[in-house]
């Protein structure tokens, strides 16, 4: 790492590890490796992915002049409180606890902690409740090259709530049916033609939701794209404000109950547009460590209300950047109902494929521990039919790399260890 006083450049920790492999070090203490199937390691020839080498966490000082030490000679140091708080009185900024808490996220993020990025992420939280989901928010719209406040704020709910996909689609459901029949009691205040042209459109739309699973890109037939099911609620909800406006509520029971519906099911449809639209942040091209496609997918092989959140990483740079099939990797968390929460990393090097399974609870059971070498033939099968390799998996104990967020925001891991006494200190 460059020492805080560097000219014009700022302290930089170097880029960022964001997918994790069969070797990579784990952001939180002391994960559990169970098993490691067909290899007895994780992969280390050429053929099979690793992570980047972490860059050297603790910045370099002059020494101080010791007895024993020669003039010049520099030693690393674990970086200070103090350290931080000199940096950023060099570049203007004020060094509050708060200020030099922001700075450690940034390095522990691999943002340069120059005066212009320190300025972008105050004025992205600028009008909001600057919590750690925020910041979070504004240094990965940072990296994507995002300049809006809006998109901040959706994606700093969205880490905060976790929002399910899929469960908002079941209330959303819940929601129509309840307006439509809050509209058949209350028809005698609107004009007829109206009510059934509105419920006939209701109907319509409630039937499209239910079969969003069959048809949802990556889940079904491909039928149905994020963009197709954002326009669409986005048309409903503009539908339904137009109707509050042209007829405010009375004062009769009817009415009441009708607005209520009606209220209810415009909140639904935000919730799940907002939703959609940190989705659509997340999967913008970006840096290289925060390239990549994210979305939530219904998982129609479990409960109705319950995901697969999908992270497919991106070759090259800005918009040019694509996703390669032969060289890439896609991690799949999903929850299962005697397994707990799972995530499937899968490595794609040269058609040649690796997996890591990583469990959140200890105890998944000895039916996985048999389950998962009979998958696992079965899945080396498939795949050679599309011609691809599958060399080995990894099976791994680690409630906090579970959360699909670990995989979303990079993070420097020894990094992370040295910032930790900063933010205590701060």
């Amino acid at each position: 790492m460059a020492e805080s006083g560097v000219a014009g450049g700022g302290i930089h920790p170097g880029k960022p590890i964001i997918w994790p492999t069969g070797k990579s070090t784990p952001v939180t203490s002391s994960p559990t490796t169970e098993t490691t199937g067909n290899l007895k390691s994780a992969p280390t020839s050429p053929s099979t992915p690793t992570a980047p080498t972490a860059p050297t966490a603790a910045p370099t000082a002059p020494k101080a002049p010791p007895t024993a030490a020669r003039a010049g000679e520099q030693v690393a140091r674990p970086l200070t409180v103090e350290d931080l708080r000199s940096h950023l009185l060099s570049v203007q900024v004020q060094d509050t606890d708060f200020n030099v808490k922001l700075a450690s996220l940034m390095l522990r993020n691999g943002v340069e902690l120059s005066r212009s990025n320190f300025v972008k992420v105050l004025t992205a939280l600028d009008g909001t409740d600057k919590s750690m989901n925020m910041q979070e928010a504004a240094l990965v719209s940072i990296m994507k090259g995002i300049d809006s406040p809006a998109a901040v704020k959706a994606l700093g709910n969205f880490f905060a709530q976790n929002p399910q996909l899929a469960s908002q689609l079941l209330a959303l459901q819940g929601s129509l049916g309840d307006l439509r029949t809050a509209l058949s009691i209350g028809k005698a205040m609107l004009d007829p033609g109206l009510v059934a042209n509105l419920t006939a459109l209701l109907t319509q739309f409630d039937d499209e939701v239910k079969k969003l699973p069959q048809k949802y890109r990556f889940a079904g037939d491909n039928s149905t794209s994020p963009k197709d099911l954002m326009n669409n609620v986005r048309a409903m909800k503009s539908l339904l404000q137009g109707m509050q406006q042209a007829h405010p509520m009375q004062n009769s029971a009817e009415s009441q109950v009708m607005n209520t519906n009606l209220q209810n099911t415009i909140n639904r449809l935000s919730a799940l547009m907002e939703n959609m639209t940190s989705q659509a942040v997340l999967s913008q091209p970006g840096r290289e460590e925060v390239n990549y496609l994210y979305q939530q997918i219904p998982n129609v092989l479990g409960e109705a209300a319950k995901n697969i959140d999908i992270v497919i990483k991106r070759e090259g740079k800005g918009e040019q950047s694509i996703i390669n099939p032969n060289n890439t990797q896609v991690v799949l968390s999903l929850e299962t109902e005697n397994m707990g929460k799972i995530v499937v990393t899968m490595i794609v090097k040269d058609k040649r494929v690796y997996l890591v399974m990583i469990f959140s609870e200890k105890n998944y059971g000895d039916d996985a521990r048999k389950q998962i070498p009979a998958e696992y033939a079965e899945l080396q099968k498939k795949l050679s039919t599309k011609e691809y390799v599958l060399t080995g998996y990894q099976v791994k104990v680690d409630p906090a790399m579970c959360s699909v967020k670990s995989y979303l925001i990079p993070l420097l891991p020894k990094l992370e260890d040295l910032l930790k006494k900063i933010d205590v200190e701060a």
